[in-house]
């Protein structure tokens, strides 16, 4: 018999019990709000057009497409704030499995590239968020994880508190890559996807090293206000 259904596990939403793999209860599982109808360049939702966004049909970001099955509202934010504090584990597990259909759609690449953190932050942190998740997700789709490819250099200001044009200023020249990506298939991990920029900055810092294309993959988008 397997171990869950001995120990069915304690759902981290409501505290129920889950009677599932992961430690989180169908109930709260449906709860979660899909991001339906979501360009495949950017993953914000858009109305049903059949392509790219506006927004990406006039200026393309540098990544090639982004997965995010999820939009960053309540209850899936408690799963994200979850995975920055304590130890992240359960949170990780959780996102990566709810991520998994999707991303086994998606063709596997050569390498996962988990967005860093300054030295300071993951200090203070103890842990990288991201890497928590690509280190799941490497399980699901069997692609290695590359942690010490990419490096944040110099601390920025909080994201939430600016607007589209503050956060790509903040983000510029944000990162560094340690090594040559030289033509491989990049998949970048972050738990969530807001205006784009860090993603872009990324993006475009493996592709001055060389890879050959970037994909985004989140576990959630924030959606337009």
């Amino acid at each position: 018999m397997a171990l869950w259904r001995l120990l069915p596990g304690i759902c981290v939403l409501c505290q129920g019990y889950s009677n599932e793999t992961m430690d989180l209860c169908r109930g709260c599982a449906a709860d979660l709000k899909p991001n339906a109808g979501a360009c495949p360049r950017c993953a914000i939702q858009t109305p049903a057009r059949g392509g790219d966004c506006p927004a990406c049909e006039l200026d393309p970001p540098p990544y090639d497409r982004a997965v995010v099955p999820y939009l960053y509202v309540p209850p899936l934010t408690r799963l994200i704030h979850g995975l920055k504090r304590g130890n992240g584990l359960i949170e990780a597990r959780i996102l990566a499995s709810l991520m998994s259909e999707m991303l086994l759609q998606d063709d596997p690449p050569d390498v996962i590239v988990p967005v860093p953190l300054t030295y300071r932050r993951r200090v203070i942190r103890g842990f990288n968020q991201a890497a928590l998740l690509a280190a799941q997700i490497a399980r699901t789709v069997g692609a290695p994880v590359d942690y010490r490819g990419l490096k944040r250099i110099r601390h920025t200001a909080p994201q939430q508190s600016l607007d589209a044009a503050a956060r790509r200023r903040n983000q510029s020249g944000a990162y560094r890559a340690c090594r040559e990506f030289k033509g491989k298939d990049v998949a970048v991990v972050d738990d969530v996807m807001t205006t784009g920029a860090t993603a872009a900055e990324v993006a475009a810092t493996l592709l001055d090293s060389g890879a050959g294309t970037v994909r985004i993959w989140a576990a959630a988008r924030t959606p337009l206000r």
